[in-house]
């Protein structure tokens, strides 16, 4: 049996597994997902190329079994690719929030009580006193694990914001920025309702925020990615590194 196959079954016996742990039929897991009863016999048997990779994850995350797939790619420029596309997006980011006079930090790193993480874009409005948490993603992946971390940041960050750099924000703002493309946007359609609840303002509604921040924000923004090669991304908006913010 391949290494594929075996990692397969795995999934598949985990997913039946958990099922069962849970008091659950197949029968319910294919209700809830919109799915066959055959589709979830299938998957639990180890035959995931039989489904896509939506229904797969859809499949596990029912039964409380998160499955994420991690990229490999052969020959080493694939991590250089994947860091390239995701510093593109962040220095965008960065010159579109300096036309509009915010100031910015790239990498903004915590380490707060047992939540940690780093803000890829932290930027602040001083005439307004606006605060600003951008997350990009060139890929959406892991939507749940993406609005679980924003989550933390919106409730940690301002804090330590206003202790570290004497932000102290009247009004605080968590975009989440996707590239411009069909995939994105079909990956967003298809989880219409949880982008709502999550992140209700879009394009226009946070590019005039972002010229006059005067209220709470949480937004979604398609931006639109030119890719710069590897020779010229360092020649502008040089990567800040910050040091952890201890707890205490």
């Amino acid at each position: 049996m391949s290494s594929v196959a075996q990692d397969d079954l795995r999934i598949g016996v985990a997913i039946r597994r958990y099922r069962e742990r849970s008091g659950r039929r197949q029968v319910d897991i294919a209700a809830e997902v919109g799915v066959t009863r055959q589709c979830v016999s299938l998957l639990e048997r180890g035959h995931l190329g039989s489904s896509s990779v939506h229904t797969v994850r859809a499949i596990a995350a029912a039964v409380g079994v998160d499955l994420p797939f991690a990229p490999r790619g052969r020959g080493a420029q694939f991590d250089q690719l994947i860091d390239e596309e995701h510093s593109s997006m962040v220095e965008a980011v960065v010159g579109r929030l300096a036309a509009e006079g915010w100031e910015t930090m790239v990498e903004f790193s915590f380490n707060h009580y047992g939540d940690r993480g780093s803000v890829d874009v932290l930027a602040w409005h001083a005439a307004r006193r606006a605060l600003l948490v951008v997350e990009t993603k060139s890929r959406l992946a892991n939507l749940q694990e993406t609005c679980r971390s924003l989550d933390t940041k919106a409730r940690v960050v301002p804090r330590l914001a206003a202790q570290d750099r004497g932000w102290r924000a009247a009004a605080v703002g968590v975009v989440l920025v996707l590239q411009e493309s069909s995939r994105e946007r079909g990956a967003v359609a298809r989880r219409a309702a949880i982008f709502s609840s999550s992140f209700p303002a879009r394009n226009m509604d946070v590019r005039d925020w972002l010229i006059r921040p005067d209220r709470p924000l949480r937004g979604l923004w398609f931006l639109r990615i030119a890719t710069t090669s590897c020779a010229t991304r360092g020649s502008s908006h040089e990567k800040a590194v910050r040091r952890p913010l201890m707890a205490g």
